[in-house]
Protein backbone atom coordinates (compact mmCIF):
# COMPACT_ATOMS: atom_id res chain seq x y z
CA UNK A 1 0.00 0.00 0.00
CA UNK A 2 1.64 3.24 -0.87
CA UNK A 3 -1.06 6.04 -0.75
CA UNK A 4 -0.11 9.51 0.52
CA UNK A 5 -1.15 11.69 3.20
CA UNK A 6 -1.80 14.47 1.06
CA UNK A 7 -4.46 11.97 -1.69
CA UNK A 8 -6.14 11.23 1.54
CA UNK A 9 -6.32 15.05 2.01
CA UNK A 10 -7.41 15.96 -1.56
CA UNK A 11 -9.83 12.80 -1.40
CA UNK A 12 -11.66 14.42 1.95
CA UNK A 13 -11.56 17.87 0.37
CA UNK A 14 -13.56 16.68 -2.96
CA UNK A 15 -16.59 16.25 -1.16
CA UNK A 16 -17.65 19.58 -0.92
CA UNK A 17 -17.91 21.79 -3.53
CA UNK A 18 -16.68 25.22 -3.02
CA UNK A 19 -19.22 27.53 -5.46
CA UNK A 20 -21.37 30.11 -5.56
CA UNK A 21 -23.89 29.07 -8.19
CA UNK A 22 -27.56 30.12 -6.43
CA UNK A 23 -28.75 33.31 -5.35
CA UNK A 24 -28.54 33.87 -1.72
CA UNK A 25 -24.67 32.91 -2.28
CA UNK A 26 -23.91 34.66 -5.11
CA UNK A 27 -24.71 38.11 -3.26
CA UNK A 28 -22.17 37.03 -0.47
CA UNK A 29 -19.13 39.09 -0.23
CA UNK A 30 -15.39 37.07 -0.39
CA UNK A 31 -15.23 36.91 3.57
CA UNK A 32 -17.69 33.90 3.34
CA UNK A 33 -15.59 32.61 0.95
CA UNK A 34 -12.69 32.99 3.18
CA UNK A 35 -14.69 31.58 6.00
CA UNK A 36 -15.41 28.18 3.55
CA UNK A 37 -11.97 27.88 2.55
CA UNK A 38 -10.31 28.44 6.21
CA UNK A 39 -12.98 25.72 7.49
CA UNK A 40 -11.78 23.46 4.15
CA UNK A 41 -7.86 23.98 5.69
CA UNK A 42 -9.24 23.38 8.98
CA UNK A 43 -10.71 20.28 8.20
CA UNK A 44 -7.76 19.13 5.83
CA UNK A 45 -5.36 19.67 8.79
CA UNK A 46 -7.48 17.73 11.04
CA UNK A 47 -7.46 14.67 8.73
CA UNK A 48 -3.56 15.08 7.91
CA UNK A 49 -3.08 14.53 11.94
CA UNK A 50 -5.36 11.86 12.59
CA UNK A 51 -3.82 9.82 9.86
CA UNK A 52 -0.07 10.57 10.64
CA UNK A 53 -1.02 9.30 14.14
CA UNK A 54 -3.00 6.14 13.16
CA UNK A 55 -1.57 3.21 13.42
CA UNK A 56 -2.78 -0.79 14.37
CA UNK A 57 -1.26 -3.17 15.99
CA UNK A 58 -1.60 -7.00 15.53
CA UNK A 59 -0.48 -9.96 17.74
CA UNK A 60 0.51 -13.44 16.79
CA UNK A 61 -1.36 -16.40 18.77
CA UNK A 62 1.00 -17.12 21.13
CA UNK A 63 2.20 -13.31 21.54
CA UNK A 64 5.87 -13.80 20.51
CA UNK A 65 5.17 -11.53 17.45
CA UNK A 66 3.87 -8.11 17.50
CA UNK A 67 3.82 -5.33 14.46
CA UNK A 68 2.52 -2.45 13.78
CA UNK A 69 1.34 -0.38 10.55
CA UNK A 70 0.97 2.99 9.52
CA UNK A 71 -2.76 4.68 7.97
CA UNK A 72 -0.62 3.14 4.51
CA UNK A 73 0.04 -0.02 5.93
CA UNK A 74 3.57 0.19 6.20
CA UNK A 75 5.26 -1.80 8.36
CA UNK A 76 6.64 0.67 11.50
CA UNK A 77 7.50 -1.80 14.29
CA UNK A 78 7.91 -5.16 14.43
CA UNK A 79 9.02 -7.04 17.79
CA UNK A 80 9.86 -10.65 17.74
CA UNK A 81 9.97 -12.50 21.17
CA UNK A 82 12.99 -14.58 22.38
CA UNK A 83 11.06 -17.78 22.17
CA UNK A 84 11.34 -17.54 18.44
CA UNK A 85 14.53 -18.39 18.49
CA UNK A 86 14.24 -21.35 18.53
CA UNK A 87 12.22 -21.94 15.91
CA UNK A 88 12.30 -22.92 12.53
CA UNK A 89 13.45 -19.16 10.43
CA UNK A 90 10.55 -19.83 7.84
CA UNK A 91 8.03 -21.12 10.25
CA UNK A 92 8.59 -17.55 11.70
CA UNK A 93 8.80 -15.72 8.56
CA UNK A 94 6.10 -17.16 7.38
CA UNK A 95 4.40 -16.32 10.54
CA UNK A 96 5.81 -12.52 10.61
CA UNK A 97 4.20 -11.84 6.87
CA UNK A 98 0.28 -12.82 8.39
CA UNK A 99 0.19 -10.94 11.50
CA UNK A 100 1.51 -8.27 9.30
CA UNK A 101 -0.90 -8.91 6.55
CA UNK A 102 -3.78 -9.36 9.43
CA UNK A 103 -2.63 -5.81 10.47
CA UNK A 104 -2.99 -4.50 6.98
CA UNK A 105 -5.79 -5.99 6.38
CA UNK A 106 -7.31 -3.78 9.68
CA UNK A 107 -6.07 -0.61 8.28
CA UNK A 108 -9.29 -0.25 6.44
CA UNK A 109 -11.68 -0.09 9.06
CA UNK A 110 -9.29 1.45 11.44
CA UNK A 111 -9.05 4.22 9.41
CA UNK A 112 -13.11 4.35 8.32
CA UNK A 113 -13.91 4.96 12.17
CA UNK A 114 -11.56 7.32 12.53
CA UNK A 115 -12.50 9.79 9.74
CA UNK A 116 -16.38 9.13 9.82
CA UNK A 117 -16.53 11.72 12.31
CA UNK A 118 -14.67 13.90 10.10
CA UNK A 119 -16.28 12.98 6.71
CA UNK A 120 -19.39 11.36 7.66
CA UNK A 121 -19.87 8.11 7.86
CA UNK A 122 -21.35 7.88 4.31
CA UNK A 123 -19.86 10.60 2.25
CA UNK A 124 -18.92 10.65 -1.02
CA UNK A 125 -15.48 11.52 0.16
CA UNK A 126 -15.43 9.07 2.47
CA UNK A 127 -16.64 6.00 -0.07
CA UNK A 128 -13.80 7.27 -2.46
CA UNK A 129 -11.07 7.23 -0.01
CA UNK A 130 -12.66 3.57 1.23
CA UNK A 131 -12.29 2.58 -2.64
CA UNK A 132 -9.10 3.80 -2.74
CA UNK A 133 -8.09 2.36 0.28
CA UNK A 134 -9.19 -0.77 -0.23
CA UNK A 135 -7.65 -1.78 -4.29
CA UNK A 136 -4.63 -0.36 -2.96
CA UNK A 137 -4.54 -3.60 0.27
CA UNK A 138 -2.41 -6.65 -0.63
CA UNK A 139 -3.50 -9.32 -2.41
CA UNK A 140 -3.58 -11.68 0.80
CA UNK A 141 -5.25 -8.88 2.99
CA UNK A 142 -7.98 -8.40 0.60
CA UNK A 143 -11.31 -10.16 1.70
CA UNK A 144 -12.41 -13.17 -0.95
CA UNK A 145 -15.05 -12.55 -3.29
CA UNK A 146 -17.71 -14.21 -3.81
CA UNK A 147 -17.06 -17.01 -6.58
CA UNK A 148 -19.28 -16.05 -9.84
CA UNK A 149 -22.21 -18.29 -10.21
CA UNK A 150 -22.39 -19.79 -13.89
CA UNK A 151 -24.31 -17.54 -16.52
CA UNK A 152 -27.51 -19.46 -16.68
CA UNK A 153 -29.53 -16.89 -18.58
CA UNK A 154 -26.67 -16.08 -20.79
CA UNK A 155 -26.86 -12.53 -20.47
CA UNK A 156 -22.92 -12.34 -20.74
CA UNK A 157 -23.43 -13.36 -24.28
CA UNK A 158 -22.32 -16.68 -24.12
CA UNK A 159 -25.09 -18.59 -25.78
CA UNK A 160 -25.00 -18.68 -29.69
CA UNK A 161 -28.44 -18.13 -31.74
Amino acid sequence: MTLRRTEWSAIALSDRTYTRSDDSRSRSGPGELRGTLAEAQRRSDAIRETLATLQVTERSTDGQISVTVNDAGNLVDLRLGNVLQRRDGDTVGREVLRVVQAAQGRVATTVQEAMAPLLGADSEAMHMMMDKLRSAQPEASRPPQPPRLPDDDFSEGGYLR
